[in-house]
């Protein structure tokens, strides 16, 4: 009677975890043979256990006695070949990053037909299906995107201004007074669409304004860095008094002693002589941002969150109304951005039940 070799009790061991751990069930069954000729059953019996053909039970043990363990793992073929190979793929990734005017096309950007049609008429590929290109490209990381503008800083000190900021906002103890300003503007008495939950059936509609003889606000804006407070006020305009007068108006929130370094941008009317003597009295000191680079504002993530919650939706007819809820929005800003104090809960070790 046909029979494994005599296994070693390592060898069992391993078998054995190789045949519960397993996920392929070829290989289960395979390990499950071994076994069970080494417990003394027959091929015919081992057929009707594993519900195999008694040749098929023979080959497997002749191959474990004649290889071992690797003859438990299945030799499967791997099919035909790709039809889309790793150099065809290249070539349509390259395609599809090309701007549809550098071959020949005066269209704007790709759409799947378009790009299917031109790799197609310039032999790039015989033949390829819509839905088989979108898995193409999203395999080799190629999505379809809007297309963004990107400014980049110019300004010859860019280096030496944004080490200045870093070492204002990188205090851990003992952090100066540091404020980011700006404006956020021009702000009008219109309709302002967006969001918001309604009944279903017809959508929300606001009403439309052809005339506007209310003028514009601008709002000047203070964020203090290390206290995550943000205030700030409407005004009809953003010349240099008014800058002045809204630098009064920073200087009335901390202590005359303490000097306040304020970030803000380069414009002409943050710098006037006016302003510069303003701020040498109120002991402010000026700290401007790089050139064309806005994003090292600290306040200018904080007015797209005052913008989305004063101004989505909404429909105010006067000023007052409109600078309430930019009030009340700035209000809510600084709420969130305060840690929220849990208190302890007190409770006794012992219990009297």
């Amino acid at each position: 009677m046909l029979r494994v070799r005599e296994i070693p009790q390592g060898e069992a061991e391993s078998l054995h975890r190789l045949m519960n751990r397993t996920r392929d069930p070829t290989v289960m069954r395979r390990c499950q043979v071994v076994f069970h000729s080494m417990q003394g059953f027959s091929p015919p019996k081992i057929a009707s256990m594993v519900f195999w053909s008694e040749e098929w039970v023979r080959r497997v043990i002749k191959d474990f006695n004649r290889i071992g363990r690797d003859a438990l793992i299945p030799e499967r073929s791997g099919g035909r070949p790709p039809k889309f190979t790793a150099p065809l793929r290249r070539a349509m990734v390259d395609v599809a990053l090309a701007s549809p005017r550098d071959h020949g096309y005066a269209f704007g950007p790709w759409t799947l037909d378009r790009l299917r049609d031109c790799l197609v008429m310039e032999g790039v590929v015989e033949s390829i299906s819509k839905e088989r290109l979108r898995e193409i490209l999203h395999e080799e990381a190629v999505s379809f995107q809007a297309v963004k503008t990107w400014k980049e800083s110019k300004d010859p000190r860019f280096r030496e201004k944004v080490k200045r900021l870093r070492a204002l906002t990188n205090r851990e103890h003992n952090p100066p007074i540091v404020v980011a300003v700006d404006e956020m503007g021009p702000i009008s008495l219109k309709p302002y669409g967006g969001r918001t939950w309604a009944a279903e059936g017809p959508p929300d509609r606001i009403r439309a304004t052809y005339k506007r003889t209310m003028g514009v606000r601008h709002l000047m804006g203070m964020y203090d860095y290390y206290h995550h407070t943000l205030r700030g006020y409407l005004s009809p305009r953003k010349r240099g008094s008014d800058w002045v007068r809204f630098l009064r108006y920073v200087r009335r929130w901390y202590p005359s002693g303490e000097r306040v370094y304020l970030i803000q941008e380069n414009l002409s009317a943050h710098t006037t002589p006016v302003c510069w003597r303003e701020a040498r009295r109120l002991k402010i000191t000026f700290v401007p941002i790089p050139t064309n680079a806005s994003q090292w504002n600290p306040i200018e993530t904080h007015f797209r969150s005052v913008r989305q919650k004063a101004l989505t939706g909404s429909d105010y007819r006067d000023w007052r109304s409109l600078g309430r809820a930019i009030q009340g929005a700035m209000k809510e800003l600084n709420t969130s951005h305060q840690p929220v104090r849990v208190p302890k809960v007190k409770r006794c070790l012992w219990v009297r039940h």
